[in-house]
């Protein structure tokens, strides 16, 4: 990619308006709060609220789930964007996108993340603009959306008819990896299955993928063009194709990026000017947020536009790793472990900081896994069809579709089963994050050495200059007081020595929260309660334990003129003479408190 792409004004108007975007949701513009009035429906048991449908269904651990954008409750304004839970056992798969429903159910607003790095709720679902979660007891459909809706309906309807044949042919564990497959739509997983597939590094061949779309408008091309049409119609038939496949899956960020990339693509080819991947993927990028700005914080354009942006500024190395005397076979072997690599590379920070866990023999696993993908949605999409056309032609597809998917499963169980195939990661800073990008584009520029070597110094001097910053400003104790039964402690000193106070049963839990903050190994554990055994023996094989200290309750530990009390009847305390931090009990209520002890004084956060 030439360096001189960065200075059009296409790539600078979408630079420009992401960093607003940015900054407005750093300012909690996109924060989705009731209205102060809204709040006595909180925890409302039984509701009735009316609205309109703007989403697929989509399934999880907790059901069914769809976005409602309502406008009354209990016959009274509720301008509200709602998301809906319906039971495992009653999901309603008769809804489509602009019906217009009335639900009944027990009403909550969305929880916090109540330690450090666990799920936040609200921040996801405001993040989507919602405010409100239902638990669904009864769905009415009060009638169909308008013409405008018509789209995204039939959309859905085919989506639903295709993951009905499957869980007609296969059973539902199956169903749903062929669903992953074909559609993106993977739903719950079983966990052995899920986390097989998360260690082999092929999960994005389960979620929402802009493969996918390609796929469905280089086959409608290849089609088209096989029935000799002219370039013209044959976009034209690509773009309804994949326009139709992009609703059906749900127009997440991965799959707009691939349709609008490829009509760009399409469009300057049949114009004659000349255009190439980066301005297709700034006009996907540009077309994408202009349409829904809050897709910019949603973890799926977040990963497809990293990976696309690496193999957009590295593809030119690429193509020229393997010289041309190799056998063809060959040089796409290595392009492909290429890409892998790259795309491996980019999205490592975020494999971080949302799954905690990252694959480090996905590469390996996605030079055979990738290919065979495109032949796994073939398949599925092709006996779909036939079943259409031949309804008794379901019951010899099925047998060929479940070797399919346990054979998709098996792949990745055996690479996940491989030493050290995948590893747990401790969430990254932002100013760490950027220093990682900063680094990472200095190698895929090269052999442009001086783009290269000032994307290295600036990453490197920006790491020295957050190194220094981290250590001016550490105070000489940080206190996190984790809500966890019995309350445990993780005191960090300036030298960064770490202790740990009465960790309890709950090890998981905790050893999730140290990851968090980047702890691997604490210098001594200090026990005010009885742990059992089997507690101590996981504490011991998740982190590196110094010494273990028994203790008589409470326990306390004083940093100059303040004292932090461990193991009380009343909970942990921060005493300072005669005074003491009362409040500390009461916001332990609702989630972590972190106690900074800095000299004589001490501040509660």
């Amino acid at each position: 990619m030439p360096l001189s792409y960065l200075r059009r004004p296409l790539f600078l108007i979408t630079v420009l308006y992401v960093a607003v975007l940015a900054s407005l949701h750093a300012l909690g513009c996109f924060r989705a709060d009731p209205p102060p009035e809204l709040l006595i429906y909180r925890r409302c048991s039984s509701a009735s609220i009316r609205g309109r449908v703007i989403s697929p269904l989509k399934e999880d651990s907790r059901g069914g789930k769809v976005f409602v954008d309502a406008h009354s409750l209990r016959g009274r304004p509720f301008s509200q964007r709602v998301l809906a839970y319906m039971p495992k056992a009653d999901i309603d798969r008769s809804l489509r996108p602009g019906q217009e429903v009335e639900l009944e159910g027990k009403l909550r607003l969305p929880r916090p993340a109540r330690n450090p790095g666990e799920f936040d709720e609200k921040a996801l679902l405001h993040d989507r603009g919602a405010s409100w979660i239902m638990r669904v007891s009864a769905v009415r459909v009060w009638g169909a959306g308008s013409w405008c809706w018509l789209g995204k309906a039939w959309a859905e309807s085919g989506r639903q008819d295709f993951e009905g044949f499957l869980l007609r042919v296969v059973n539902p564990d199956e169903a749903r990896v062929l669903a992953g497959l074909c559609l993106g739509f993977k739903g719950p997983l079983r966990r052995d299955w899920n986390r097989a597939v998360q260690d082999a590094g092929a999960m994005h061949l389960l979620v929402p993928s802009g493969a996918k779309v390609a796929f469905v408008m280089l086959a409608v091309l290849w089609w088209a063009r096989h029935c000799r049409l002219w370039p013209g119609p044959r976009l034209a038939c690509a773009a309804l194709a994949g326009g139709f496949y992009t609703l059906m899956v749900g127009a997440d960020a991965p799959y707009t990026r691939a349709y609008f990339g490829g009509l760009v693509l399409g469009l300057c080819q049949l114009s004659g000017r000349d255009s190439g991947a980066f301005q297709a993927m700034c006009w996907s990028a540009l077309i994408t947020l202009l349409w829904e700005p809050r897709e910019l914080f949603s973890v799926g354009f977040q990963m497809t536009y990293a990976a696309v942006a690496g193999l957009v500024v590295a593809m030119p190395n690429v193509q020229g790793l393997a010289p041309k005397s190799w056998p063809r076979l060959a040089r796409a072997g290595v392009q492909v472990l290429a890409v892998s690599v790259i795309v491996q590379v980019m999205l490592w920070p975020i494999f971080a900081n949302v799954f905690r866990r990252g694959s480090v023999i996905g590469v390996l696993a996605n030079l055979l896994l990738v290919p065979a993908s495109g032949v796994f949605m073939a398949g599925g999409w092709g006996a779909w069809f036939v079943s259409e056309l031949w309804p008794g032609g379901a019951r010899f597809m099925g047998p060929v579709l479940s070797v399919a998917a346990q054979g998709f499963i098996r792949v990745c169980q055996g690479f996940a089963g491989l030493p050290h195939a995948a590893v747990d990661l401790a969430p990254m800073s932002p100013a760490a994050v950027i220093v990682y990008y900063l680094l990472a584009m200095s190698v895929l520029v090269w052999p442009a050495w001086r783009p290269s070597l000032g994307l290295g110094m600036a990453g490197f001097l920006l790491w020295i200059a957050c190194s220094g910053v981290s250590a001016l400003t550490r105070p000489e104790l940080r206190v996190l007081l984790m809500r966890q039964p019995g309350h445990p402690a993780l005191l960090s000193f300036r030298d960064d020595k770490h202790w740990l106070v009465d960790p309890g049963n709950n090890v998981a839990a905790v050893l999730k929260i140290l990851q968090t903050r980047r702890v691997s190994a604490v210098d001594k554990v200090v026990l005010t309660r009885p742990v059992k055994p089997r507690s101590l023996a996981r504490l011991a094989a998740g982190i590196g334990i110094g010494t273990l200290e028994r203790a008589e309750p409470p326990w306390t530990y004083c940093q100059g003129a303040v004292c932090c009390e461990f193991g009380g009847p009343d909970g942990p305390r921060v005493l300072k003479g005669e005074a003491q931090y009362s409040i500390i009990p009461s916001r332990l209520k609702l989630s972590a408190v972190t106690v900074v002890v800095d000299g004589g004084s001490a501040s509660i956060r």
